[in-house]
């Protein structure tokens, strides 16, 4: 039986991914900060799992939780904390953008080489949730944006430092989510723009089968897998196909 940490459990996508694990016999450790969520989300999984209570914009959180799951074996580490934000970048308050990349980008950094010693020994797999603006900046998510494209640096990166001692990261991007990550405003531009969302079982069930498969690099949706591609060789050709929606975006993205 395999033992799977699951960082921000309680959100739509952690919550998926613990069910379908579940169904699948894995052992979790569920880990968010809001103890109660974690609770109820255990006992509706037959209170058979661990949890932990953590807040990851702490640094302290992270060093006590690296500390307990050390003691441990752990055979996944999914890093799948979040926070998102949709707004014109002069908007965004300097502590939000902090408090971003404390939790997108320290947290699973900190969290990871804290666990790093042991997951090597296992030969254990890291899995980064990031998104498809992890290859695409996306106008009005620029600080959101800049953490997922330092998450997929730092995934690649540990990739290829660790290949050769048996460990695996794996980095897989989401488009768009349904969860309550999204507020009202970014529900209103998805529909007006026809952007497809995802629900998170169904991301779920494409990040396990990742999990499963080894995948290391992973960006889940159509046309958006072929847009990654293009900004990576041509983003001018991506410049000009966003270009033409910045103006009704802006009108969802003024507070």
């Amino acid at each position: 039986m395999q033992r799977v940490v699951i960082t921000g459990a309680t959100g739509g996508l952690g919550m998926a991914l613990a069910s379908l694990l579940d169904s699948q016999n894995s052992e979790l450790v569920l880990v968010g900060r809001d103890e109660v969520a974690l609770r109820a989300l255990n006992e509706s999984l037959g209170s058979k799992h661990q949890i932990r209570v953590a807040d990851l914009a702490s640094a302290d959180a992270i060093d006590s939780l690296a500390e307990q799951l050390s003691q441990q074996r752990v055979d996944v580490l999914i890093n799948n904390a979040g926070l998102n934000e949709f707004g014109e970048f002069t908007d965004v308050p300097p502590a939000t953008i902090e408090q971003m990349f404390q939790v997108n980008v320290i947290a699973p950094m900190k969290l990871t080489q804290a666990m790093l010693p042991a997951l090597v020994r296992d030969k254990a797999t890291v899995l980064n949730i990031g998104s498809v603006f992890g290859y695409i900046g996306f106008p009005f998510y620029a600080t959101y944006s800049a953490t997922k494209f330092a998450l997929r640096g730092f995934s690649e990166a540990l990739y290829r430092e660790y290949k050769d001692q048996g460990l695996k990261v794996l980095f897989v991007a989401p488009r768009a989510i349904a969860t309550n990550m999204n507020d009202a405003r970014t529900e209103a531009m998805n529909k007006a723009l026809g952007n497809t969302t995802d629900t998170p079982e169904a991301v779920a069930l494409q990040i396990v089968r990742a999990l499963r498969e080894g995948q290391i690099r992973t960006v889940i949706g159509f046309p958006e897998k072929l847009f990654a591609r293009i900004n990576g060789v041509l983003p001018n050709i991506v410049d000009k196909a966003l270009f033409k929606q910045v103006a009704a975006m802006r009108k969802f993205a003024r507070k």
